[in-house]
C-alpha cells in the first residue's frame, strides 16, 4: 500500500472538490475567545493542519443560539460573528485546504458544562422528552412545537452565517447525544407527536432544519450531517434506524453523511482508545453507503495509513476523517503522501486529549497531547537556533530524555545522551509490551529516529556518576531518570509469592492460578485483565475506588477495562486497603 492511491484521489462533496480523501474531523478545542470568536492561536492551529495537507477541515461545533453557548467554543448566533470567522476561513484557504464549520446545539450537555458564562443565569437545557440527564441528574424540559420552530430558524440562520463567512460547507452535529441526536434516538425521544415514535418521525426535526437551511444557502452550498450509526446503547439508536433515516436526510437536502458512533452515555466508541481495533466503526458507514447515493465519511481510529487506505479500497466509505491523529502530527497527510511513514508521530489513542477537556483545556484554552507538546502552541513552540552553542549531557533515555536531547540538538547544541540500560525507552518500552499497546512502539521509533537524525550521540549501558560528569565537563546537565515502581510497606511484601506487575507483563516471572492484584488503577487493571485472559482466577484489591488513586483514570479507558474485567469474572474489592 506504499502508494496510498485511494487516499490521495481527489473527491467531491457536492460542487466542491477535495484534493484528497482525508478530512480533519471536528474536535472542540476550548481555545476560542470568551465571546465565541476565533483568536490567532485558534487560527494558527487550523492553518498548521491545512498546511499539513488535509483536503477539508471541519471546525468544531459552533453554537447557534445565545443560550447554548459554552465557554471557549465558537458561536454563530449573530451576524456580528461573520467578519471574525471570515479571517479563519481565509487563512485556511490560503494554507491550501477547504474548510467547513460544524453547528452544534449542546442540548442536555449544557447541564454538564463546567464554568457557565458569567453573564448567564443557570442555563435551561431542553430535549425531545422530559428525561433526566444521566451524567448530572438534571431534568430536561420537553421542547414544545414553538421551541422546535424557533430552533429550526436559529440553526438554519447559523448555517447561513457560515456560508456568508466564506466557509465551503456546513456540518450539522446530530451525533453523540447532543440536541439533534436526542431527537433521532429512541433512548431520549419518547414523544408521541409528529416528532417522536417511528424512525421517520424522530428524523423530522433534523429534516426541517436541513430544508430550511437549503432555502437560505441555496442549492450549491454543501450540507454535511454527522450522525451516530449506532449509539451502542440499550434502547438507543441502532443501524437499522439509521438506514431508514439516512435517505430522508438526503431527500431533505443533505449533501453528505458523516457516520460516527456513541452517545453521552457511551463515549467509549466515540473516543476509541488503544483497547479497540482500528477502524472499529467503519462497518456503520459501509452500511449507510448501501442506502444513499451521496458521499459517506467514516471516522474512528484510522491513523494507520494502511488501514485508512484499505477502508477506501473496500468502499466502506468515500472519505476518512482523522481527529486525534492530526493533533499528534499536523503533517500526517504530507508525510504519508511523500512516503515518510517512519517520520509519522502516531496518535497512541491514550485519550489524554479528551481527559483534559474537562480540566486543563478549559483552564488554559488549549488542547493537550501526550506525544505532541506543541499542540495549540504551533507558533510559540517553534524550535529556534540557539545563539550560544553548548555541550549538553542528558541523563536518562526515556521519552523525556530522548525528546529533550532531540530538541537541544536541533537547536544546534552538541548533545550526548546516557542510558544505564541496553535500550532506549525506559518505562515507555515496558508499556509498549502490554497487549493492545503495540502502537506505543511507534512513539519510540519516531523518537529514536529523531535522535539520530538530529545528531545526538547515544551511550547505552552507562551509569552517570559524579566523576563522569566532572570528566565530561558539560555546560548543561539535563536529568531525566524517570520513575521506579512504588512498593507499599505491607507485612509479607517481600515474600517469594509477591511479584511486581511490571515483571509479570514482561514475562520475567510466572504466577499461579489464583492471583491477587494489589492496586486498581491503570497498571493494576491491565495486569488483572492480562492474567484473566490466560484463564487465571484474579482478584483486584484497591484502597480506593477502582480506577482512582487521587486522580481518576481516563473515563473511556476505565469503563472499557472495567467492563472487560467483569466479563472475565475478575473479583473487585474497592476501598479495601491491604494492611
Amino acid at each position: 500500500m506504499a502508494d496510498y492511491i485511494k487516499l490521495f484521489e481527489p473527491g467531491k462533496i457536492g460542487n466542491k472538490t477535495l484534493k484528497n480523501r482525508i478530512i480533519m474531523s471536528p474536535m472542540q478545542t476550548f481555545s476560542y475567545d470568551s465571546d465565541g470568536t476565533p483568536n490567532q492561536k485558534t487560527i494558527d492551529y487550523f492553518v498548521a493542519r491545512a498546511r499539513g495537507g488535509v483536503g477539508l477541515i471541519i471546525c468544531p461545533g459552533a453554537k447557534p443560539t445565545a443560550e447554548s453557548r459554552v465557554p471557549g467554543t465558537p458561536s454563530f448566533y449573530d451576524d456580528r460573528f461573520i467578519p471574525h470567522f471570515r479571517k479563519l476561513a481565509d487563512a485556511v484557504h490560503e494554507a491550501g485546504s477547504l474548510v467547513a464549520q460544524q453547528i452544534n446545539h449542546t442540548g442536555k450537555a449544557l447541564t454538564y458544562t463546567p464554568g457557565k458564562l458569567q453573564e448567564e443565569k443557570v442555563l435551561e437545557a431542553i430535549g425531545p422528552s422530559p428525561l433526566r440527564y444521566v451524567k448530572t441528574g438534571a431534568l430536561l424540559r420537553e421542547a414544545t412545537k414553538e421551541d422546535i420552530e424557533r430552533l429550526v430558524e436559529q440553526i438554519s440562520e447559523a448555517a447561513r452565517r457560515v456560508r456568508d463567512s466564506g466557509f465551503d460547507m456546513v456540518e450539522f452535529h446530530a451525533a453523540h447525544g447532543y440536541l439533534l441526536a436526542t431527537f433521532l434516538s429512541p433512548f431520549t425521544n419518547r414523544r408521541t407527536d409528529d416528532y417522536g415514535g417511528t424512525p421517520e418521525n424522530r428524523a423530522r426535526f433534523l429534516c426541517e432544519i436541513i430544508r430550511r437551511t437549503r432555502q437560505k444557502v441555496g442549492e450549491g452550498f454543501p450540507i454535511i450531517i454527522r450522525i451516530s450509526g449506532s449509539e451502542f446503547l440499550p434502547g438507543g439508536t441502532v443501524i437499522e434506524d439509521v438506514l431508514i433515516q439516512a435517505p430522508l436526510l438526503i431527500h431533505a437536502g443533505a449533501t453528505a453523511l458523516h457516520i460516527s458512533a456513541g452517545a453521552h452515555e457511551n463515549t467509549e466508541v466515540q473516543f476509541l482508545s488503544y483497547l479497540w481495533p482500528d477502524a472499529y466503526i467503519s462497518h456503520l458507514a459501509s452500511a449507510v453507503k448501501g442506502v444513499v447515493d451521496v458521499p459517506v465519511i467514516t471516522v474512528g481510529k484510522l491513523g494507520n495509513p494502511d488501514v485508512a487506505e484499505r477502508v477506501l479500497e473496500e468502499r466502506r466509505a468515500d472519505f476518512i476523517a482523522l481527529g486525534r491523529s492530526l493533533l499528534a502530527d499536523p503533517e500526517w497527510v504530507n508525510k504519508v503522501r511523500e512516503g515518510r511513514i517512519s517520520e509519522l508521530r502516531r496518535c497512541i489513542c491514550c485519550n489524554n486529549c479528551w481527559d483534559r477537556i474537562f480540566t486543563k483545556s478549559r483552564e488554559q484554552g488549549r488542547l493537550f497531547c501526550t506525544v505532541n507538546p506543541s499542540l495549540h502552541r504551533e507558533k510559540t513552540f517553534g524550535i529556534k537556533v540557539a545563539l550560544v552553542k553548548k555541550r549538553v549531557l542528558v541523563v536518562g533515555g526515556g521519552l523525556s530524555g530522548m525528546e529533550a536531547a532531540r530538541v537541544a540538538a536541533m537547536r544546534g547544541h552538541s548533545v550526548t545522551l546516557y542510558e544505564s540500560k541496553d535500550t532506549l525507552g525506559g518505562q515507555w518500552r515496558l508499556a509498549s509490551s502490554q497487549p493492545g499497546k503495540e502502537i506505543y512502539n511507534d512513539v519510540l521509533k519516531h523518537l529514536e529516529k529523531g535522535l539520530y537524525d538530529a545528531g545526538v550521540s547515544v551511550r547505552l549501558n552507562t551509569n552517570v556518576t559524579t566523576p563522569l560528569i566532572s570528566q565530561l565537563a558539560p555546560d548543561v546537565v539535563i536529568l531525566a531518570m524517570g520513575a521506579a515502581p512504588h512498593t507499599p510497606v505491607i507485612p509479607g511484601i517481600n515474600g517469594s509469592n509477591v511479584v511486581q506487575a511490571v515483571d509479570v507483563i514482561q514475562g520475567k516471572v510466572s504466577v499461579g492460578e489464583r492471583v491477587v492484584v494489589i492496586g486498581g488503577r491503570l497498571i493494576g487493571m491491565e495486569t488483572a485483565l492480562f492474567l484473566s485472559e490466560q484463564g487465571k482466577h484474579v482478584s483486584i484489591v484497591t484502597a480506593n475506588k477502582l480506577g482512582e488513586n487521587g486522580k481518576k483514570l481516563e473515563e473511556n479507558i476505565y469503563r472499557t477495562l472495567r467492563d472487560r474485567l467483569i466479563a472475565k469474572g475478575v473479583q473487585i474489592f474497592p476501598n479495601c486497603p491491604v494492611l
